[in-house]
């Protein structure tokens, strides 16, 4: 009987203790780095370029990036330097990315221009206090005017 008296008796001071514990307060450190992935989130959506990445470019010329927003520094790595450069000059090509054709090679209306604009993926850095973010932006280049392309033989 005395070992199940003292077995619940241990029980409830256990259970008491554990039920006692307090929460950790948020550090100094934790605020600090929340603010710092707030910032980088902010430099994401600026760098993000959203009224270009949503439309076609049909004009040679600077994409104005920014490199840097409230200290965080923001670096661009283009997949295809010659249609658009690290800093995000745009050079259209005088060449369509893939012929809208059919299998045959023979040209059809409803293929026309479907894929003649290229697609440059840029992959963006950006850096604050040591923590690092990465993204990548989506760009939409249409030819130079009067490009020729040759025909799809598929």
């Amino acid at each position: 009987m005395k070992k199940i008296l003292l077995g619940i008796i241990l029980s409830i001071m256990v259970f008491g203790l554990i039920a006692c514990a307090q929460t950790e307060e948020p550090t100094e450190t934790d605020s600090e780095n929340y603010d710092i992935f707030r910032l980088l989130i902010e430099a994401e959506d600026l760098s993000g370029m959203s009224n270009q990445t949503k439309t076609v470019i049909r004009t040679p010329g600077s994409l104005n990036l920014p490199t840097e927003y409230q200290g965080v520094q923001i670096l661009y790595s283009s997949r295809n330097k010659d249609i658009i450069d690290d800093n995000g000059v745009v050079t259209q090509p005088n060449e369509c990315w893939i012929e809208s054709r059919d299998q045959q090679g023979i040209a059809k209306e409803e293929f026309e221009n479907l894929n003649d604009n290229w697609p440059i993926v840029i992959d963006v850095t950006m850096t604050y206090q040591g923590q690092v973010r990465t993204a990548k932006l989506l760009f939409v280049v249409a030819p130079a005017e009067g490009y020729t392309c040759n025909k799809y033989l598929g």
